[in-house]
C-alpha cells in the first residue's frame, strides 16, 4: 500500500508531524467552508427557480383569464346573433328614411323602415340592434335580452315620452293640465 503524500514528505525530513496537521486542520476548513457555500448557492438557485416558475405559473394564469373572456364574449356575441335572426323585425321593403345616432361611432345613421315601425321606434317600442356591422330593428324586450349579453350590440332605444298617454289607457283623453291647481 502507498504512503499519502504526508508520510513521504515526513519520512524524507522535509515536514515534520506539526506542520502535517496545520494542513490537514486548514483543509477541512476548506472542505467545510465549500460544503457551506455550496448549500447557500444551491438554496438561491433554488429560490431564483422557485420564483421563475411562480411568475411563470402566474402570466400563464393571466393569459387563460384573457383567453377564457374573449371565448365568453364570441359566445355572448354568436347568442346575440342567434336571437337576431328569430326576432329580428323585417324593415327592408320600408318607404321612410329613419335616421338615428349610433353611439359608438357618434354618427348619424339610417335605415329604412315602414310608417308603424318608424311609429314605435320614436316612441321606444322597438330598438335597433347592431350585428356584423348591419342593423336590425327588435321589440324592446328582445333589445333589452341583448342588452344583457352585449350593451355594446344596442344601438338606438327612443326614450319612452312620458308626458303622452299609452295607447289602451281609457283617460288618454281627458289631459291634465300642467297648471292645474288642487
Amino acid at each position: 500500500m502507498s504512503k499519502s503524500i504526508a508520510d513521504q514528505l515526513m519520512g524524507l525530513g522535509l515536514a515534520d508531524k506539526k506542520q502535517v496537521q496545520k494542513d490537514k486542520a486548514e483543509k477541512r476548513k476548506q472542505q467545510k467552508q465549500a460544503r457551506k457555500h455550496k448549500l447557500e448557492t444551491t438554496d438561491e438557485s433554488k429560490t431564483a427557480v422557485e420564483q421563475a416558475r411562480r411568475e411563470k405559473a402566474e402570466r400563464d394564469r393571466q393569459l387563460n383569464l384573457e383567453r377564457q373572456k374573449k371565448a365568453d364574449e364570441k359566445a355572448l356575441l354568436a347568442q346575440v346573433k342567434q336571437i337576431l335572426q328569430h326576432t329580428s323585425i323585417r324593415s327592408d321593403d320600408g318607404d321612410i328614411k329613419y335616421n338615428f345616432a349610433d353611439r359608438h361611432d357618434n354618427k348619424i345613421k339610417s335605415i329604412w323602415v315602414t310608417q308603424s315601425i318608424q311609429e314605435n321606434l320614436a316612441t321606444g317600442k322597438l330598438a335597433i340592434v347592431s350585428s356584423d356591422d348591419q342593423y336590425h330593428v327588435v321589440t324592446k324586450s328582445v333589445a333589452d335580452k341583448i342588452a344583457e349579453r352585449s350593451p355594446a350590440s344596442v344601438v338606438f332605444v327612443a326614450d319612452k315620452d312620458e308626458s303622452l298617454p299609452e295607447d289602451d289607457d281609457p283617460y288618454k283623453d281627458f289631459v291634465i293640465p300642467d297648471d292645474l291647481m288642487w
